[in-house]
């Protein structure tokens, strides 16, 4: 014998309409945000705008793009010259400025102010036997620290105090590679 079961009514609650509404109205906020997100990702992968560079702490100075066509006296003394590159590094200035901290870290602590240039490194080796290895037209990045405080000679050994408190530090770092060719204390 079959049993017969009664099935209860459909029970129609009026909140699933709203409930419906409500997330259609967020799906639809969403799918417009991600549109938005997609087109800024678009606009910035083929138009070539650039994300910027993560903000440069304050006591690193930034040198001008297109320095000025004068050589810097210390280095000229020390027969180093300077050009002007025509290509691209291979390391950015924050790149630059990192690695040369990770070198100097001294200098790029107690420097009052850091800047960095890129630049075509000419230092002709001009000695017998060679003093250091000739560079002619090498793209490096010349990190300058200004202002690094001398540490005063003891008193029994010079009783005479020097007439500088601070020196600058020029380091010059391969564009490409990082690694360090020269540091000049001027």
């Amino acid at each position: 014998m079959a049993r017969k079961q009664s099935r209860a009514p459909a029970r129609h609650d009026s909140t699933t309409p709203r409930f419906r509404r409500v997330s259609g109205v967020l799906g639809a906020i969403l799918l417009a945000l991600a549109g938005i997100w997609l087109a800024w990702l678009l606009l910035h992968q083929f138009v070539g705008a650039a994300i910027p560079a993560p903000p440069v702490p304050s006591n690193i100075g930034v040198a001008p793009a297109n320095p000025s066509d004068t050589q810097i006296a210390p280095l000229t003394a020390e027969g180093i010259t300077l050009g002007h590159p025509d290509t691209t590094p291979g390391l950015n200035q924050q790149q630059a400025l990192f690695i040369s901290g990770q070198l100097e870290p001294n200098a790029a602590s107690k420097a009052k102010t850091t800047s960095a240039q890129f630049v075509l490194l000419n230092y002709p080796n001009k000695g017998t036997p060679a003093a250091h290895a000739d560079y002619h037209n090498i793209p490096a990045w010349m990190v300058l620290y200004q202002g690094i405080p001398l540490k005063p000679a003891a008193a029994a050994v010079d009783p005479t105090p020097s007439p500088r408190s601070t020196y600058n530090l020029y380091v010059f770092l391969d564009a490409n590679s990082g690694k360090e060719l020269l540091a000049i204390q001027a």
